[in-house]
């Protein structure tokens, strides 16, 4: 054989050899790459507690609430079971120390969790920069449309809701859907936002609505 020859196929050979070899890594940086990507949904996924995935698998009938908790934004938070004004308006939690940091629940309504249909009601204060902070305001800055709220009540049951929808409306303008007594089992929080024009006067409302987690 004659050498150059051999030296060319060799130098074929070595050269095939190491193409040969950054494609097997490149096939194993994607095939890692792939065997990753499962996992990574799978942790996006995972913000539904154990507690919420068990309860989908139950029937859980209307309870009276009395706390609420949200990962990340609230520990459990006292919900307190409210009437209404003399112009039907549901009453806020009182204005105290203790009050700015706990929920108002719309007992007239006669619509709690596990209800099969209409809205389940919360309030909470916002307060004033000058004046401190208070549950609206943490709401404001942290509930954001995918976080789950779990509500426990009586008897020790608890029912789950993920937040589907987050709107800021005018304070003059129509909430109809917040006092809806039909249509799907959902739960709303409603609080002041925008711009404080005196005691009580906010120029708008910021209400979250979620809808019970099913799977």
């Amino acid at each position: 054989m004659n050498p150059a020859s051999s030296s060319t196929s060799t130098h074929h050979l070595r050269r095939a050899a190491h193409m040969a070899l950054v494609a097997g890594a490149a096939l194993s940086t994607v095939l890692t790459m792939l065997n990753a990507a499962p996992a990574a949904a799978t942790t996006a996924r995972t913000g539904t507690p154990s507690t919420c995935r068990r309860q989908a698998e139950q029937v859980v009938g209307e309870f009276r609430p009395t706390s609420l908790s949200s990962r990340h934004v609230i520990g459990a938070t006292r919900i307190l079971a409210r009437g209404r004004d003399a112009h039907g308006v549901p009453l806020p939690p009182p204005l105290t120390n203790t009050g700015k940091w706990e929920f108002a629940w719309d007992q007239k309504s006669h619509i709690g969790p596990g209800s099969r249909h209409g809205v389940v009601r919360l309030t909470a204060h916002t307060y004033p920069n000058f004046a401190g902070t208070a549950l609206g305001n943490r709401l404001l800055a942290r509930l954001r449309v995918g976080q789950v709220l779990v509500v426990s009540g009586t008897q020790g049951r608890q029912l789950c809701y993920r937040v589907t929808r987050r709107v800021s409306v005018r304070a003059n303008k129509s909430q109809s859907a917040y006092y809806a007594t039909g249509g799907a089992p959902r739960l709303a929080i409603l609080v002041c936002s925008g711009r404080r024009r005196g005691p009580g006067d906010w120029t708008r409302r910021t209400i979250w609505f979620a809808s019970p987690i099913t799977q």
